[in-house]
């Protein structure tokens, strides 16, 4: 499997993670096993990377603390009213395979990693705001993440709409390591380059509804705007990415 299916499977995750805290406070929310499937079409900023249309399957747990999204991992430390605070851990699918694009031909892979860290959520009427930060366990990049972010929900007719936005920080240590190119990996047509620390912009629009099948169906439709530490990369020939996604869960 890819790597562009593992970060295709991360953006699922993450999405289905998110459609549930603002439901998490009403004594409604089931609990137990869910499953479900979805399909996300995504770009990339890696130079002739193709974008890809991907169906996926999903599996996830949800209890009193413990949530489980595919390979996502949460449990919730305290509740405050409004406030929580859980601890993560969370897969970074990011990188590449040599034959994902010509532009890798001869530069070494670039594997995923997992992560450790904190979330910290709050919920006021019809907003959310969370921020995260993690850092590698696996020693892949050796660096860290931080992710802010604001979203709120209108409620029409049955219908979620969920416009967000976010911010996410990236340290030199993880963006030299996905987007850098080594001294001995440089050629006539690529250069070296020593990636610096980055922070990019995310604005999202989701769309969701219990309705159909008796389960949760979201789309969500997104962009990410990309610091000029990525996007002038020698292995980069864009700063901004899209992407959509259809899901649907559904407890057993």
């Amino acid at each position: 499997m890819t790597k562009l299916v593992h970060r295709l499977l991360s953006s699922v995750s993450l999405t289905i993670a998110f459609s549930f805290p603002a439901l998490a406070q009403a004594p409604q929310q089931p609990q137990g096993w869910m499953y479900g499937f979805g399909i996300n079409a995504a770009q990339d900023v890696y130079t002739d990377f193709d974008n890809r249309i991907i169906p996926i399957p999903i599996i996830g747990y949800v209890g009193e603390r413990l949530r489980i999204y595919g390979p996502f991992v949460s449990y919730q430390l305290l509740q405050e009213r409004q406030l929580t605070i859980e601890a993560q851990l969370v897969p970074v699918f990011a990188g590449y395979e040599q034959d994902d694009s010509p532009v890798f031909e001869g530069m070494e892979d670039r594997d995923f990693s997992y992560a450790a860290g904190l979330g910290v959520n709050y919920n006021v009427d019809s907003w959310a705001f969370s921020v995260s930060g993690n850092a590698d366990i696996l020693g892949k990049f050796d660096g860290f993440q931080m992710t802010a972010s604001a979203g709120k929900t209108f409620i029409i007719q049955g219908f979620m709409i969920e416009p967000a936005i976010g911010v996410t920080y990236q340290d030199s240590n993880y963006v030299d390591y996905y987007y850098g190119v080594r001294t001995e990996e440089a050629t006539l047509s690529r250069a070296a380059y020593q990636g610096d620390s980055a922070i990019n912009t995310e604005v999202s629009l989701a769309v969701s509804t219990r309705r159909f099948l008796g389960g949760m169906t979201r789309f969500e439709i997104g962009a990410t705007f990309f610091d000029d530490s990525i996007s002038g990369s020698p292995i980069t020939d864009d700063d901004m990415a899209m992407n959509a996604m259809l899901i649907y869960t559904r407890f057993f």
